[in-house]
């Protein structure tokens, strides 16, 4: 191998290292994280693997491969965060490793290992790999099907066998389904057709559309399906009306934002690979089939999204790896050229420069008493981005912005454990925790809130009072309804009655027991929350 290659294997190496690194007290983030791990944990509680559970509630916002991988993961390793963590690192892991190996297929190996380092080095990249989402696994399979249908497709035209491969893209598209639903086909699918049709392969499609790939699909996704819609009623038209089209078509799950939410988002998640990516995108639109197919799939995810009604940041996962393709052939067309590290050196100053000037940045380094850590991670960048202005080979270059940014992950994932995401929700859980065993498992209640991470570190569901959130109750009968949902009248007759009583209250909130009796005793108060006891 190369020496140039050898530097970009020790790179993307270095990068994979700082998605793995997990130091103590790296917990689970709010909301997010701790949701896709308690759901599980509640899965193996109860021996139940149909219904998702969430707080002891039916949970369908989302199909459950990832519950699935987690509680297996959880059985295997203790229900802890690296474990929860553990399905979505190894989906990031092989994210990167399928591209460096299906671009290198397609463009050589040097392109395949660039492409891989673009993808690990972006900051959402490294997000996608490291934290516990249905979006990391989800962009996985994403990837994955529609390189097995571009496969399929070739070797369709080279008038080879298909069944297998066929068969395989449609194993992988029910991965894609069961992660995240009907996007995982819908817009593959478009993908491939538009490709298809751009690229006159038009043709070829049959060796998808008629094979094995439709029956396999629906023999790993329908059997779910079947069991979810037995055993919740309802469930089909909740699942497929309401959190697809009512989702995408409608403002009903509050989440909105401008037509380019995701273009302006898509320039933070992608900044060391930006001057690679938009060389590269050129190349698409000069008829390259292959950039156009990297093209086709990045805009298809990016225009989906961006006329959705309901936007949030992870949605872009699946358009990085199409990203990470095109500004692989981006380096190998501006690798004569210095230009391109003269912008990522300029994007770093910048990006340093915004960090250094954010008051709630400053202020959450100083108060977490990071700062030194914060500094060797703007120094790794820094000097990631000058070495690449500094040297001679493009391949060297390309190793040292991937070193420059596994630095600063290294660093996040050190520091992660002495910020509030990661330490507020599980020190007001540890204390209503210890509280309620003071008092012989006192019961702890959420007034008027409730956060992800209690159950999951309490390893208890918690009744919630005046307050409903994600948390659907028309899935339960009445008497499971009562237990889980209080009024705010039962709440203060029970907070009265002279049994203990822990609640997590926000601090909006403290004026509620401002009169009530007996007086709340606050046992800790972590950013908006506070423990409150009534003794």
């Amino acid at each position: 191998m190369p020496a140039g290659d050898r530097w970009l294997v020790a790179a993307l190496a270095a990068l994979l290292a700082a998605v793995w690194l997990e130091t103590p007290r790296s917990h689970l983030a709010e909301p997010d994280e701790a949701r896709y791990a308690e759901i599980p944990r509640e899965m193996l509680a109860s021996g139940d693997f149909v219904t998702p559970r969430l707080n002891g509630v039916p949970y369908f916002e989302k199909p459950p491969l990832l519950y699935w991988a987690n509680a297996a993961s959880l059985a295997l390793f203790g229900t802890t965060p690296f474990a929860a963590r553990l399905p979505t690192r190894l989906a990031g892991t092989a994210t990167a490793l399928l591209l460096a190996f299906a671009v290198g297929r397609l463009r050589g190996r040097r392109e395949g290992l660039l492409a891989a380092i673009f993808l690990a080095a972006a900051p959402f990249g490294f997000a996608a790999a490291r934290m516990n989402l249905t979006d990391g696994i989800l962009t996985f399979f994403f990837a994955a099907t529609l390189l097995a249908a571009l496969a399929t497709l070739s070797r369709a035209a080279a008038g080879r066998p298909t069944a297998a491969l066929a068969a395989l893209t449609g194993a992988l598209a029910a991965g894609g389904f069961l992660s995240k639903g009907l996007i995982a086909l819908a817009l593959p699918g478009g993908i491939l057709l538009f490709w298809a049709l751009a690229a006159g392969r038009a043709r070829g499609l049959a060796s998808l559309v008629v094979s094995p790939a439709a029956p396999v699909f629906l023999i790993l996704t329908i059997p779910w399906l079947v069991l979810a819609e037995k055993a919740n009623p309802g469930f089909l038209q909740f699942f497929f009306v309401h959190e697809h089209f009512e989702r995408f078509a409608t403002p009903a799950a509050s989440r909105p934002g401008p037509i380019y939410y995701f273009a302006g988002l898509f320039l933070a998640a992608f900044l060391p690979g930006l001057p690679f990516f938009f060389r590269g995108a050129c190349e698409a639109f000069r008829r390259d089939p292959l950039s156009l197919f990297f093209g086709i799939w990045f805009a298809v995810v990016l225009v989906f999204f961006s006329v959705s009604r309901s936007k949030l940041p992870p949605y872009v996962f699946p358009a990085l790896p199409a990203a990470a393709a095109l500004a692989a052939r981006g380096f190998a067309v501006f690798r004569a050229t210095r230009a391109p590290w003269r912008w990522h050196a300029a994007i770093v100053a910048a990006f340093l420069a915004a960090c250094a000037a954010i008051p709630d940045v400053r202020r959450a380094v100083s108060e977490s008493g990071i700062v030194p850590l914060a500094l060797a991670g703007a120094l790794s960048l820094a000097a990631g981005a000058a070495a690449a202005l500094a040297v001679r080979r493009a391949e060297t270059a390309a190793a040292a912005m991937g070193f420059g940014w596994a630095g600063l992950y290294l660093v996040l994932a050190l520091a992660w454990p002495k910020l509030p995401l990661s330490t507020d929700v599980a020190d007001l859980a540890g204390a209503a925790g210890s509280a309620s065993k003071e008092r012989g498992a006192a019961p702890i209640v959420g007034y008027r809130c409730y956060l992800q991470g209690f159950p999951w570190n309490l390893r208890a569901t918690i009744p919630v009072a005046d307050f409903k959130g994600e948390l659907e109750d028309w899935w339960l009968p009445e008497g499971e309804r009562r237990e889980v949902f209080w009024s705010r009248g039962r709440f203060r007759e029970e907070w009265s009655s002279g049994r203990p009583l822990v609640a997590l209250v926000r601090e909006r909130d403290r004026k509620d027991f401002e009169r009530i009796e007996p007086p709340a005793r606050f046992l800790l108060c972590r950013g908006k929350y506070c423990v409150a006891a009534n003794w």
